[in-house]
């Protein structure tokens, strides 16, 4: 899995060593980011990750309500990878519940 994930060929030019996020804006093939792995041998902690994931967003749900912002353009652009990720930011504000 580590070959892969610090494989040259896949990830550079640039040092592969080094924290460059905008090198996932490039198309590359579905296997070449595995965090967790793939199959029946995946990694446990993918789904501890997740449940962490929605426990913290239904917490924040049920707190607070999305609310546009000013700033929000009207249109998202997105780019699918191994994720859906927004080519420009995404501004909301989030508003207190009255309980």
């Amino acid at each position: 899995m580590e070959r892969i994930h610090y494989d040259q060929e896949l990830w550079g030019p640039e040092d592969v060593y080094t924290f460059v996020p905008e090198r996932h804006l490039t198309k590359r093939h579905s296997m070449a980011y595995m965090p967790f792995g793939v199959g029946p041998r995946n990694c446990v902690g993918m789904r501890f990750a997740f449940m962490e994931m929605k426990m913290v967003l239904t917490k924040l749900l049920k707190d607070y309500t999305i609310v546009k912002c000013d700033k929000l353009e009207s249109h998202i652009k997105i780019q699918e990878i191994a994720l859906i990720i927004a080519l420009q930011e995404i501004w909301i504000k989030l508003q207190k519940r009255e309980h």
